[in-house]
């Protein structure tokens, strides 16, 4: 758990302050390429709410951690979360997941190949978080996931 929340910080600290050096763009997606290797993306909704997806491996590379948010969720800080993860029908997974702060959750999938490659070749991943109801609900596109997959693990190749 310690590794989840040391990368859910990380992503943390890419979507509020990053430097040039530390960032690229691939397509949709800001690419950290510092020692702590990670993926985010950030856009408005339709109600003006600033949501977003993270991804990035735990430090030793066994699994992956995917951050979602969005600041109209009002999540109680360290909450336990089940939620269901879902691309194109091609793949899923119901994870446990963790309450970062109100507007932030996290969870941790094994780095696998079905997951990896789901994400990879997928169109759409749907997330929902069991009981909450539709505001915790929300399809992502995966618009360049597999281009800025290939970085990620690029980056994490160079930092073992």
């Amino acid at each position: 758990m310690r590794a989840i929340f040391a990368a859910v910080a990380s992503m943390a600290a890419l979507t509020s302050v990053a430097t040039a050096q530390a960032e690229t763009k691939i397509g949709v997606w800001s690419v950290s390429i510092d020692k702590d290797c990670a993926i985010t993306q950030e856009w408005k909704t339709e109600t003006k709410d600033t949501a977003g997806i993270g991804l990035a491996y735990t430090a030793k590379g066994q699994a992956m951690v995917m951050v979602f948010s969005d600041s109209s969720w009002k999540l109680k800080e360290k909450e336990s979360l089940s939620i269901s993860l879902a691309v194109d029908k091609k793949w899923s997974e119901t994870v446990s997941g963790t309450a970062v702060d109100k507007t932030m959750a996290a969870v941790g999938i094994p780095a696998t190949s079905s997951a990896i490659n789901a994400l990879m070749s997928g169109k759409e991943l749907y997330m929902e978080m069991d009981g909450k109801g539709d505001d915790y609900a929300y399809t992502y596109y995966l618009d360049d996931t597999r281009k800025a997959i290939s970085a990620l693990e690029a980056c994490r190749a160079q930092a073992e």
